[in-house]
């Protein structure tokens, strides 16, 4: 008989193939890279083309690279002396790989000669980006968490969609007036199936936002505003996800936070999601959803803290010029960093907010009215993430705790919580 075949039990990982789009014709084109392989990732690449359409002198080669692979080529590309001329990545990550030695200041490249003004862009951002007193990047866009709720399902609990919850209180009565079983049944009725949801009113959505707009509207944190000192374990920090908690396994008004649960936009596109907290870019979701749309309107993110706190957590697309380009890359990258920045109407197309505030002005930008409001709300109760040299590996610890903490009905939130702690505050205690 013929032998089973050999099958071996740790497989090599297959890389993700980037998305590759070449645009213009030249024998030395710009290399950029970036992380925009969404939805938002097709608008990039017009706007890329209406670029060299305007200067048809430069081309460019545009690599399209899932987050977690660019995090690991973008070091060693530098590294190894063979770095991409320019690159896209995120506000929260500069100081780390500017304490790394991977990116150029960009003060005298585009700052200084008055080519772009820091002035122009959200001040908390260029905080964010500034490493040791120097400007490391040039924002592309504002992007964050934007409160996306179904008016008609909230119409049908009997309940106002042009007059939210204004705290966490009042949003958990709303909540069990929307959350249905498949019985019709609500969580405060007799008999109702927490197992055979069909309508809920709340999602956990990405732990990457959810978590640290939910601790400060709580008054909490990952840490104390100089980097020294975890606070995920403090009594803020610990009512924050124990009402998350709370929503799950008490209330039953939002799904467990277990892997394999349906994405909060799959649920929300069938009517079975009211409130979804998600970002900027699910503008792209609605534009391939005209009818999930036609029910749907934009707010503020509401308030889960019981006096009413606001927060919401604000990012950046941004724009860097990574350290070894040679003098024609770094012109070549200057070029395209100042049409991107002076040209953000275009990409707001994507739900993106562009990052010159006088460009948020235009006309074209207020019409997208999910833009509208996440400019004004990111003007006026954003936050940026604390910048920190190891902000990667402290991010994956409060995700990892706080994921822990949700898990089941019977974890422990606060020894949770605790346990992050311990890790973070480790990392924070390294010279």
């Amino acid at each position: 008989a013929a032998s089973e075949p050999t099958v071996d039990p740790n497989p090599p990982t297959l890389e993700p193939t980037p998305i590759v789009n070449a645009f213009g014709d030249c024998s030395d084109p710009l290399i950029l890279w970036h992380g925009l392989t969404g939805t938002d990732g097709a608008v990039f690449a017009v706007l890329l083309e209406k670029f060299v359409q305007d200067n048809p002198d430069v081309c460019l080669r545009s690599e399209g690279i899932p987050w977690d692979t660019f995090f690991q080529k973008y070091p060693t590309a530098v590294a190894a002396g063979t770095p991409p001329d320019m690159v896209i990545f995120h506000a929260a990550e500069v100081n780390q790989m500017a304490s790394e030695g991977l990116m150029m200041p960009m003060d005298d490249v585009i700052f200084s000669d008055g080519t772009l003004n820091k002035e122009d862009f959200n001040s908390s951002v260029i905080e964010n980006i500034t490493f040791e007193g120097q400007t490391m990047a040039v924002p592309f866009d504002n992007h964050g968490w934007l409160l996306w709720y179904n008016t008609e399902i909230i119409e049908n609990a009997g309940l106002d969609p042009n007059n939210l919850p204004k705290n966490g209180t009042e949003f958990l009565e709303w909540a069990q007036k929307i959350t249905t079983d498949v019985n019709g049944l609500h969580p405060t009725d007799e008999g109702f199936d927490k197992d055979n949801v069909q309508v809920w009113a709340h999602e956990f959505t990405w732990p990457r936002y959810t978590i640290p707009v939910t601790l400060w509207q709580f008054g909490g944190d990952v840490t104390n505003a100089d980097g020294t000192q975890c606070l995920l374990d403090a009594p803020e920090s610990v009512a924050a996800i124990q009402y998350w908690h709370d929503m799950m396994y008490k209330y039953y008004v939002a799904p467990p936070a277990v892997p394999g649960r349906m994405w909060a936009g799959d649920l929300y596109k069938v009517d079975r999601l009211a409130f979804m907290w998600e970002g900027t870019w699910t503008g792209g979701f609605m534009a391939d959803n005209p009818d999930v749309a036609a029910k749907t309107k934009t707010a503020f993110i509401n308030s889960l803290a019981p006096d009413g706190t606001q927060a919401v957590k604000l990012d950046s697309h941004i724009m860097s010029i990574p350290t070894g380009v040679d003098e024609d890359g770094v012109a070549k990258a200057k070029t395209l960093m100042t049409y991107l920045a002076n040209n953000g109407a275009f990409w707001a197309t994507s739900g993106q907010v562009p990052a010159k505030l006088e460009v948020q002005e235009d006309p074209e930008v207020q019409a997208i009215e999910s833009v509208a409001m996440a400019a004004s709300q990111f003007n006026e109760i954003g936050r940026t993430s604390l910048a920190h040299k190891s902000f990667i590996e402290i991010q994956t610890a409060y995700e990892t705790a706080v994921g822990n903490a949700l898990a089941s009905a019977d974890a422990n939130v606060e020894a949770e919580l605790q346990a992050g702690c311990d890790v973070i505050q480790a990392v924070l205690g390294r010279p």
